[in-house]
């Protein structure tokens, strides 16, 4: 009896948040398909199924929603850098199979992709953060990254982290005609070689 009014809140917390998702990918749908400028509250509430009250009670503007969308896509991708970083060795088959996995994200993603190329949020409150928490995701494994001093691991991780974006962004989002197994035989090969002590 003493736990149900917490088993309550907790049944309202997932209905909200399974809202405010819901709400997210209608909206990245279709400002991604339309475009932000052609996309109204209107829109997304519609297509999303609800009212404008109740879009504007998870989002005070259309400015909201996409750096909400931003902001989503960027702890997904911190997840799959943690990934890495809990790799346990780096051969190029455990490499290749992480490159797929981040390969397998952002092509499920395409929508929100979208909505973060079109430059429409003002990165300069969270991007460094961001990049900081990637960074330290990606080399999580400490053993595997001794091998390089501090600063250098640092350097190494930030460049492969910024290349790997820069390279599914310009293929995978903006339609870089590339074959899906090459590339992502590319990627592992330029990862392997940086991650090698020459």
């Amino acid at each position: 009896m003493g736990t149900e009014p917490a088993e309550q809140l907790s049944l309202r917390e997932l209905q909200k948040r399974q809202s405010r998702a819901h709400l997210l990918e209608a909206a990245a749908r279709l400002i991604g398909e339309r475009g932000f400028r052609e996309t109204t509250i209107d829109d997304i509430a519609k297509a999303a199924g609800a009212s404008r009250a109740t879009l504007y009670a998870y989002f005070p503007s259309k400015d909201a929603i996409v750096q909400a969308v931003v902001e989503e896509m960027w702890d997904r991708a911190e997840s799959l850098y943690r990934d890495f970083g809990g790799l346990p060795d780096w051969s190029r088959a455990t490499i290749r199979a992480w490159v797929q996995s981040v390969v397998d994200a952002w092509e499920a993603s395409r929508d929100k992709l979208r909505v973060q190329a079109a430059g429409l949020v003002r990165f300069d409150e969270f991007y460094l953060d961001y990049h900081r928490r990637f960074v330290d995701a990606l080399t999580a494994n400490a053993e595997l990254w001794s091998r390089f001093d501090a600063a250098d691991a640092e350097r190494r991780a930030l460049l492969l982290i910024s290349g790997l974006e820069l390279f599914l962004n310009t293929w995978l989002v903006r339609g870089w005609d590339a074959d899906r197994d090459g590339a992502i035989d590319t990627v592992t090969d330029v990862w392997c070689a940086a991650l090698t002590r020459t």
